[in-house]
């Protein structure tokens, strides 16, 4: 038995490490903490969510003004490899955390990526719509993962999650499990070895009529907020 544990475990290294080639390019991104035409507006995290989030490294608070006194809330956060608690901070996403905290997942056609582009590459962000709990207002969020360098696309999981009302079918439990299997899934089949460094930014923005105007507010805004840092290989592997 204990043979057979150690060709697994062997076996299973092998798969991520042996014969694999790196990927081209790595990414960081980076959050401004202020912006020209916009007032920067601080939000305290409660003390329960930094020791789940186990970082001090993060930003939360809300941009207002713009050309059109435009509202932003805004949320990064970085960890670094260094133990285990940190690996399942990013089950802590909107459709995770807002939805336990009694908003509501819809759909007004929405797409389910906002589309942007930052340093002349794509940057695939997960794009929601939640009704404030009480039911009153709808906010837009766009949302991405970076782990160990690259971008974590899952936009494929939330397919069965929304029902004949619009309103999430899963749970906040289930949330957090597709996303840790499916995360798991696509490293396996990616054969992509990871660093266990995470980053993870939100914003969003308030919806008003048609979901159009509030897509483009977040494509604005992202290019104004975050700057995308390409790290080549060769750069990469000094690192």
């Amino acid at each position: 038995m204990a043979a057979l544990f150690s060709v697994a475990l062997v076996g299973a290294w092998g798969w991520f490490y042996v014969g694999v080639t790196p990927p081209e390019k790595s990414y960081v991104l980076h959050a401004k903490e202020s912006l020209p035409g916009y007032q920067f507006k601080p939000m305290p995290v409660g003390e329960q969510a930094i020791e789940t989030l186990a970082t001090t490294n993060l930003l939360n608070g809300t941009f207002e003004g713009g050309t059109a006194g435009d509202r932003f809330m805004v949320f990064s956060a970085s960890w670094a490899a260094k133990g285990a608690k940190q690996m399942g901070v990013l089950g802590h996403t909107p459709e995770i955390c807002w939805v336990g905290a009694g908003f509501k997942l819809i759909s007004m056609g929405e797409p389910a990526f906002l589309e942007v582009d930052l340093a002349g590459e794509r940057v695939p962000l997960e794009c929601r719509i939640f009704q404030a709990p009480d039911r009153r207002s709808l906010e837009m969020v766009a949302w991405c993962s970076v782990v160990s360098g690259q971008f974590l696309e899952e936009g494929f999981r939330f397919q069965a999650e929304r029902g004949q009302q619009g309103e999430s079918r899963l749970n906040q439990a289930d949330n957090a499990r597709i996303r840790g299997a499916n995360s798991f899934v696509r490293a396996l089949a990616a054969r992509q070895p990871g660093d266990g460094t995470k980053q993870f930014v939100r914003f969003s923005t308030p919806v008003s009529g048609d979901w159009k105007e509030s897509y483009q507010r977040l494509q604005k805004f992202s290019q104004e907020w975050l700057e995308l840092e390409v790290l080549r290989k060769s750069v990469a592997s000094k690192s």
